[in-house]
């Protein structure tokens, strides 16, 4: 088996972790734990898993799965009221994380209204929700950020 970890944004696709081992016996379903406690916060990453016969022809290759590292780990937006535009959003926090919470922009792609919001978080809360009205019917661009311990919003984008 044979594990490969890139940052997304390194075009070269260079592995700043890669790791060969050895399956003795057949299982269907091949686990394992890889300690990632080495990737610098605030990125996104690929893992790629190839398993390889002993004679070196690749058998199954997965599809690459992507991880991230910020502590806002996705981002979800449901519409309570159409008619008013009320809209709720709600960030999702890692296990542990010591974020103060999370910044939310949005921008309407037809007529370029955009806003802001922070959602202060309580610590130790796995997710927080904020509820806003004037978000009318659309299309939208929205970036979930997070608040950094030391209250700095990081303008990476944590979830799109």
């Amino acid at each position: 088996i044979y594990v490969c970890i890139t940052e997304l944004s390194d075009e070269s696709g260079s592995c700043v972790y890669n790791k060969t081992g050895i399956i003795t016996q057949y299982s269907p379903v091949i686990t394992g734990e890889i300690n990632v406690g080495f990737l610098n916060g605030n990125n996104k990453w690929s893992v790629t898993i190839i398993l390889i016969y002993d004679s070196g022809l690749e058998i199954i290759s997965m599809k690459p799965k992507d991880i991230s590292t910020f502590d806002v780990q996705r981002g979800d937006v449901v519409v309570q009221d159409s008619t008013t535009g009320r809209v709720c959003f709600t960030c999702i926090f890692i296990e542990g994380s010591q974020s103060l919470g999370c910044s939310i922009e949005y921008l309407c792609t037809r007529t370029e209204y955009n806003g802001q919001l922070n959602i202060n978080r309580p610590l130790g809360s796995q997710n927080v929700t904020k509820c806003i009205d004037g978000i009318y019917t659309s299309d939208y661009n929205i970036s979930f950020y997070d608040i950094e311990h030391d209250g700095v919003i990081n303008y990476q984008p944590a979830y799109q």
